[in-house]
């Protein structure tokens, strides 16, 4: 009884609470809920939220944000993906969904090149037990969830303990949130080619033999059509992964580039067969491809990729079709085949990762940049600054000469004396930012004491964000600074001080602000 009675409450709690959702979906009005381990969350999440669309796929679909597939497609979804999953796991986990949830409509789903010709029943065992207690209708090895150590102290245990707290708020990790990896890496050419490439020359070609075909035939009919025809109510948005030029730089230079080609037309043949699938290829985007500041590695992308991904599938852009995917093949393979792969070694390297999703912003939401000065210029207004031309990229700039009159070691904060009693440079008003992500410019300490301030107010005069650097970490080069403004909205005002913060600088410091862009 010693025994079996701790144990019998070890094991309700682990029921009650369910971190995996193995039993029941979350109680979001009672504990916090962290979604970070896929393969033992997924299959409850399938089995039992409220959804009718869900996102999934490898680590491809992992920055996938619900948030925007839900704006754009009117659903309400969920995203499971599984990060180095095979084709097979992939379909599986969508066979459960759909036996299990008749209201599943919508499936976007990434289909990874590189798994084109793995064979159709390979599954991932390399990354640890597999829960498959988790997945089958055993109840008996349920014991292996309800009475594991793990699960109890590290989930249950903490959930309990935490929910008593008084600051405490109940809820559940976004999907948007769900296996997000942008904030842990950075991205462009020195990320992923610091030692720059080394071009060789194509290679001989090489084509699928018999026995190939036969699998990648096998392989999309089993795992990647067999479900469209059991479910034709269901639309399937199936897209091949936009891999990096550097990707297809090795597949050149060994001669498999044919292979895979090859392979790729297979598949799909194979998909067009079906009204119910929609299959997108981003390939030919050689904008995005080609330029490596969309990349972490050879094959990981952005999150805004994804968001472009999304938009595009919305609006039916770059869609396959039976009267089209000759040419698209042929254009793929011509461009990959013909590119200048010496090219890679002198791309630029953003000096903020974020800036080339502001590049895309217009493409993805619509909404065109603003230049500042010149598109807000009767929203402007000027102390102690002036309009130069002529400065970075040959855009208008700012210049800022002179101090602030704030006391030095004053009680009153930077941001707080320049909205309510002077600056040096520019104070803008924007009459909604809403729909813009990023506040884009560059800077050039030109004298003294001159530094970038750049403090963002909303209608109430409360700092929103802000951005600032000190005088001495500067040089007397151009730099490029970003201010995220993804989560503002509404009217805001903005005000550019080069000037030095308080009375004690020189009074001839220069500071000019140039290629101001929201984006």
């Amino acid at each position: 009884m010693l025994v079996l009675i701790p144990l019998a409450v070890a094991g309700i709690w682990v029921i009650h609470v369910d971190p995996f959702f193995h039993y029941h979906k979350p109680y979001t009005s009672g504990y916090y809920y962290i979604l970070n381990n896929q393969r033992s969350q997924n299959d409850g999440i399938l089995k039992h939220f409220n959804y009718n669309a869900a996102i999934t796929g490898t680590s491809m679909t992992e920055n996938f944000k619900t948030s925007e597939l839900d704006a754009l497609f009117g659903t309400k979804s969920v995203k499971v993906p599984y990060s180095g999953g095979s084709y097979k796991e992939i379909n599986d986990s969508l066979k459960s969904a759909l036996a299990n949830n008749p209201e599943l409509k919508t499936i976007i789903r990434g289909l990874d090149m590189s798994r084109f010709m793995i064979d159709k029943d390979n599954m991932r065992f390399d990354l640890g037990e597999y829960p498959v207690y988790l997945y089958d209708d055993n109840p008996f090895n349920d014991l292996k969830y309800i009475f594991n150590r793990d699960v109890l102290f590290t989930r249950v245990w903490p959930m309990i303990t935490e929910n008593d707290k008084e600051d405490f708020k109940p809820g559940i990790t976004s999907f948007d949130v769900y296996s997000n990896w942008m904030s842990s890496y950075t991205f462009g050419v020195k990320t992923v080619c610091p030692e720059g490439v080394t071009v060789q020359e194509a290679g001989n070609p090489v084509h699928l033999t018999d026995e190939e075909k036969k699998n990648v035939v096998g392989t999309a009919r089993q795992n990647i059509t067999s479900l469209a025809a059991e479910y034709p109510e269901v639309t399937f948005y199936y897209f091949f992964t936009p891999y990096s030029i550097v990707w297809w730089k090795d597949y050149v230079e060994n001669g498999t580039i044919y292979k895979q080609i090859e392979a790729e037309e297979l598949i799909i043949e194979e998909i067009l067969q079906y009204s119910n699938i929609k299959l997108y290829s981003f390939n030919t985007l050689t904008n995005i491809t080609a330029d490596l500041n969309h990349y972490k590695d050879d094959t990981h992308y952005g999150s805004w990729v994804n968001s472009l991904m999304l938009k595009y599938m919305k609006d039916g852009k770059c869609l396959l079709t039976a009267g089209n995917y000759e040419q698209y093949l042929a254009e793929e393979l011509d461009f990959y085949t013909s590119y200048d792969y010496s090219q890679i070694n002198g791309q630029e390297d953003y000096e903020y990762d974020y800036y080339a999703e502001a590049l895309l912003n217009q493409e993805i939401r619509g909404v065109a940049p603003l230049r500042l000065p010149g598109d807000l210029a009767d929203h402007m207004e000027l102390n102690n600054a002036d309009i130069v031309s002529d400065q970075h990229g040959g855009t208008a700039g700012i210049a800022c000469t002179g101090r602030l009159q704030r006391k030095s070691q004053s009680e009153i904060s930077v941001a707080e004396y320049l909205i309510s009693s002077e600056y040096v440079g520019a104070r803008i008003t924007v009459d909604d930012i809403t729909d813009y992500r990023l506040l884009v410019f560059y800077g050039m300490k030109n004298r003294d004491h001159g530094q970038p301030g750049v403090y963002i107010y909303d209608e109430q005069n409360a700092l929103v964000a802000s951005y600032a650097v000190s005088y001495p970490e500067l040089d007397s080069e151009w730099h490029q600074y970003m201010i995220d403004v993804s989560k503002l909205s509404g009217r805001v005002t903005l005000i550019f001080n080069g000037g030095y913060i308080d009375n004690t600088g020189a009074a001839e410091s220069l500071y000019t602000f140039s290629d101001i862009v929201l984006y």
